[in-house]
């Protein structure tokens, strides 16, 4: 029988595929009907995910990321190590599904903090939540959300200057994954100042920075899906890697973790820039990896 959590976790997942199926405006029986359809293939994720929060409790946030990779059936590769210890911001591309997890896996730090959009889902995961500062979603907000933001942000200064290790995905949105995309397509999205900021905050801390690159993220069965490109073409994204995560069958995926060198952050932010600037040397830098 499924625990609380697993139960809780599966149900925000077929709210999660709904919104994904752009239903979220649609009469509340479509809802219904539509978090009904998803809520049993979704127990399996459910019992993943509280797995994952009862592990990142136990062992620490990197050794269950390895394990829920590894539960879901998915294969990953870094190509690089980052200082095992030490104040480190690590910046990356983000094309969804299983990023935050490789990254997690791949940088092998107990002390690493992410910064994330804020989410019902991963409010709902005790252990997690901990490790994770949360940023409002929308913008605006008023000052309820300016103040959720400030927090955050100085949450990760107090991390960086206690020499912890810091992950940020500057798009604040998905991104295409290079794996996957179209001739033509552009695979870094706009990068928000807030990067600067952080690379900042990792020099004042005497630390250093890298850049990351994610890849094949994606699950090449789910993206074939009828269901899946119809919603791609009309610009919904994140229904791959819900399927490819709640049902089984889709443990087609090779994750690639490219990691640049952990440099001097200090160094990296001198010359005057301001975080715009600093934040587009950042984003220059992952495009340069991804032409390797």
């Amino acid at each position: 029988m499924a625990r609380p959590l697993e139960r809780e976790l599966a149900r925000l997942s077929g709210e999660e595929m709904v919104a994904a199926l752009g239903l979220g405006g649609a009469p509340a029986w479509v809802r219904r009907a539509g978090r009904a359809a998803f809520a049993v293939p979704s127990l399996p994720l459910g019992r993943v995910l509280a797995r994952f929060d009862q592990r990142t409790g136990e062992a620490g946030i990197h050794v269950a990321a390895r394990e829920a990779l590894a539960g879901f059936g998915a294969r990953w590769t870094a190509d690089a190590a980052p200082p095992p210890r030490g104040a480190l911001l690590v910046v990356s591309n983000h094309p969804g599904a299983y990023d935050a997890l490789a990254l997690m896996a791949a940088l092998g730090r107990g002390d690493l903090m992410i910064v994330a959009a804020e989410r019902r889902f991963l409010r709902a995961l005790p252990q997690v939540s901990q490790r994770l500062l949360f940023v409002p979603i929308d913008e605006g907000g008023g000052g309820r959300a300016l103040a959720a933001r400030t927090a955050g942000v100085r949450r990760a200064l107090r991390h960086l200057r206690g020499g912890g290790a810091l992950l940020h995905f500057p798009a604040g949105r998905i991104e295409a994954d290079p794996a996957f995309a179209g001739a033509g397509e552009a695979l870094l999205g706009a990068w928000h100042p807030s990067a600067g900021a952080l690379l900042r905050a990792a020099a004042a801390a005497g630390g250093r920075v890298a850049v990351a690159v994610v890849s094949g993220v994606h699950s090449a069965r789910a993206k074939r899906l009828p269901i899946t490109q119809w919603v791609e073409r009309r610009g919904i994204t994140t229904l791959a890697p819900l399927l490819q995560i709640a049902l089984p069958g889709f443990d087609d995926v090779e994750v690639r973790v490219r990691l640049g060198e952990a440099r001097d952050a200090a160094a990296v932010a001198g010359g005057g820039d301001d975080d715009a600037g600093l934040t587009r040397r950042l984003q220059d830098e992952a495009a340069a990896i991804l032409g390797r």
